[in-house]
């Protein structure tokens, strides 16, 4: 693999990766050499540059617009400056397919292989684990039609109540199925919704499509057709984020799940609600077992009824409702499990 500019290690170092062998390669596929010596000049006005760089202030002025579209850079009340993680670096980055074609498929590949390799072995304990806060970063929303009957349910985790409750949604194409980019499990790419101020970046950028509420609900409806999962910041107050994973190309789920000595739960925290099964309503479809991410669902012999039947191991359950709404028996049902206090108030936003 080819070397890169030691200013692209200078910048990964200020991303946090200071010995990262893949991070300095993603930047040099994202900014040329001379926008990446405006970034190490940031934060600061494209005249201060100019004068700094001797590089025309109309040519930084478009550099940084360029960098800004791309996810690289990001507007602040200090001016234009690089991402303040690689977090907001990988969902900013990943998510606009206006550079695809400059980009290329090789950046998609160093991106996923700078997730898999560097960053997924120390994903739960540096990256997942909620920023010092003690409570998983992301949280499981139900799928709405397998808690609508309940009593209980609170606003931020009925998502037609989160929906409702935004003046700004885009629809984003997902940036962690975009990275993986041979990924077989056949789900839509742009099933993210972003809300509020997220959602008025994405749309400023070119990355996202602006909706209304009307037609985000029938994007969520349509992840009833496939095995997905509705996550979300796990705090009451929802403001950035609305999104629907699957477990082969999740950037949460894909790292915990290949490393089977985690819990899932250590990185998304649980609904408040998990699933029971009335086995003498099961048809020994195996629907269930297909749709959960998480292997909690099996078709086991059950004594009571003489015959196999669907059973959840409850401590793999995380509630996300996917297996309710596919039965077509409605053996399948959620009971509310755990109090209003199991959600945070807040955890201080993902980026």
């Amino acid at each position: 693999m080819e070397t890169v500019d030691p200013i692209y290690t200078e910048l990964s170092s200020r991303l946090g990766l200071p010995d990262s062998h893949y991070l300095p390669r993603v930047l040099a596929k994202l900014a040329d050499l001379e926008q990446a010596t405006i970034i190490r000049e940031l934060p600061s006005t494209p005249q201060e540059i100019a004068g700094k760089l001797g590089i025309d202030e109309k040519t930084v002025e478009r550099h940084i617009r360029e960098l800004f579209e791309k996810g690289v850079i990001f507007y602040t009340k200090k001016g234009p400056q690089l991402a303040r993680s690689l977090m907001q670096l990988h969902d900013a980055a990943l998510c606009n397919p206006k550079y695809d074609e400059m980009l290329g498929n090789e950046f998609f590949d160093l991106f996923a292989a700078l997730m898999n390799e560097e960053i997924g072995p120390v994903a739960i304990t540096e990256v997942l684990a909620g920023v010092g806060s003690g409570q998983p970063m992301m949280r499981i929303i139900p799928r709405w039609k397998s808690i609508k009957d309940l009593d209980g349910v609170l606003p931020c985790e009925d998502v037609r109540e989160i929906i409702k409750s935004q003046s700004i949604l885009a629809l984003v194409p997902c940036c962690c199925k975009r990275e993986y980019r041979q990924r077989q499990c056949g789900v839509p790419t742009d099933v993210c919704i972003s809300i509020g101020k997220t959602a008025q970046y994405n749309i400023d950028r070119g990355a996202g499509k602006k909706m209304t509420a009307e037609e985000a609900l029938k994007v969520i409806d349509q992840c009833d057709d496939y095995p997905l999962i509705h996550v979300a910041p796990n705090q009451a107050v929802l403001n950035q984020v609305f999104c629907n994973c699957h477990s082969c190309c999740c950037g949460f789920l894909h790292p915990v799940l290949s490393q089977t000595k985690f819990e899932v739960s250590q990185a998304i925290a649980r609904s408040r609600f998990e699933v029971t099964v009335d086995a003498k309503e099961c048809i020994q479809c195996g629907i269930c077992v297909e749709r959960c991410q998480f292997k909690a669902n099996s078709l086991k012999h059950n004594q009571e009824i003489g015959e196999e039947c669907s059973k959840t191991d409850i401590d793999k359950c995380l509630g996300c409702g996917a297996c309710v709404t596919s039965c077509p028996s409605g053996a399948r049902k959620m009971k509310l499990v755990r109090p209003p206090e199991h959600i945070p108030g807040t955890i201080g936003g993902i980026y």
